[in-house]
């Protein structure tokens, strides 16, 4: 390991991380560090200067953000909560209902104010987000590495809707946001505004044909999703069509993929929302209780892009949602492997067991704050690509 510390360092732009020459023994080293956790890798980086340029090496990040995503890498995955201040979950825990669930409370190297922020998205370890004001963070939770985006002056108000992800083929991280605008004749359109970590700038794309989409979209298979719908009052809300809208971050172009389920267009319900489980789309709906004792309906997409693959997987009876005042005021956050479904509601969060039909407290919110949530898991990646210098 000392003839580490002769060896002149190169910088790949593209990884965020140092890249170095590769000596025989550092193979065998990097696939041992790979599989540890990213706190005692953090640890290690501070033994010597040797050490931090290994464990800073292109390669080990690469190699241990592959295991951490693949949940090789035990208790890698985590869920952030947005509530004040932020705190972190470990999904397994999660899954253990005869467990303690250990909660960490994370600190931000930046000062924003809780209440007045937003989560835009989470991947490979990096978490984008937006503070009402107008700023965008990208953070790693693990090593606390920050980066604040440059404004985006098209947008003077909070945008409508945002994403977050990474596109491979030009290996950069892309982060999405948009809102309508009314072209000179007047009609609808879309206006969003895109910023690529390489560039370190924003791109605006106007007078976009007209998409209705609000909130987080959802990272799969490098696309964002959202649920796009039309309601009418009609002495309640009622959804008359649905539809799912991508955007593809490699094309950075809007599709409509495959319709939803035939089934729901027979339904009578007020909302519907979206999210992903392993690898998979899902889709919730809020029944009406004028229509239906059951109060949410969970769709799973088992092939992606297939219409026949929707899957009911989930009916959660009303009944059981008296006690959380409220079932409108909640968001699934994600399916567990148990089959268990973690929510956040405004008084904390709760995992509905299917087959037991119960709740289970998981939070409580010290604040009557419906709490974003989002997962993530932990990696050494990180966004501070200015920071970078030969050593």
């Amino acid at each position: 390991m000392a003839g580490l510390q002769n060896r002149r360092q190169k910088l790949d732009p593209s990884a965020g991380v140092f890249k170095r020459p590769l000596i025989d023994s550092d193979d065998i080293i990097i696939d041992i560090l790979s599989r540890l956790p990213v706190k005692s890798l953090l640890r290690f980086r501070c033994v010597c200067k040797s050490w931090h340029t290994l464990i800073s090496d292109s390669h080990l990040v690469r190699k241990h953000l592959r295991r951490a995503v693949r949940g090789v890498n035990a208790n890698s995955s985590k869920l952030l909560i947005s509530n004040s201040p932020l705190y972190s979950i470990d999904y397994e825990a999660l899954e253990d209902v005869n467990s303690f669930v250990a909660i960490k409370e994370l600190h931000l190297p930046v000062p924003l104010v809780l209440d007045r922020m937003s989560i835009v998205g989470s991947c490979n370890g990096l978490i984008c987000l937006h503070e009402n004001k107008g700023d965008f963070f990208l953070w790693n939770p693990c090593t606390r590495d920050t980066l604040k985006l440059p404004g985006v002056t098209y947008f003077p108000s909070s945008p409508l809707f945002y994403g977050f992800g990474y596109d491979s083929t030009i290996e950069d991280y892309k982060v999405i946001v948009g809102g309508t605008s009314s072209s000179e004749s007047g009609l609808l359109t879309t206006t969003i505004a895109l910023f690529t970590l390489k560039s370190g700038s924003w791109r605006t794309f106007q007078d976009l044909n007209y998409v209705k989409l609000n909130g987080q979209g959802c990272l799969l298979n490098e696309a964002l999703h959202w649920v796009e719908f039309e309601w009418r009052w009609e002495g309640y809300f009622n959804v008359l069509s649905s539809r799912i809208i991508s955007f593809d971050l490699a094309g950075e172009e809007f599709q409509e993929m495959v319709p939803l389920s035939s089934y729901l267009s027979d339904q009578k319900y007020i909302s519907i929302r979206i999210g992903t489980t392993t690898n998979c789309l899902f889709v919730y709906m809020f029944n009406h209780s004028n229509f239906s004792d059951i109060a949410i309906t969970i769709w799973v997409m088992k092939e992606y892009g297939v219409k026949e693959s929707w899957t009911k997987i989930i009916d959660i009876p009303s009944e059981l949602f008296r006690p959380l005042q409220g079932v409108f005021f909640l968001n699934l956050i994600c399916i567990l492997e148990s089959g268990e479904v973690c929510m956040s509601y405004s008084s904390g969060l709760v995992s509905y067991n299917p087959k037991e039909n119960t709740f289970r407290s998981v939070l409580s919110s010290p604040v009557i704050l419906l709490p974003e949530a989002i997962m993530y898991v932990e990696t050494l990646v990180s966004p501070v690509v200015e920071s970078w210098a030969d050593i």
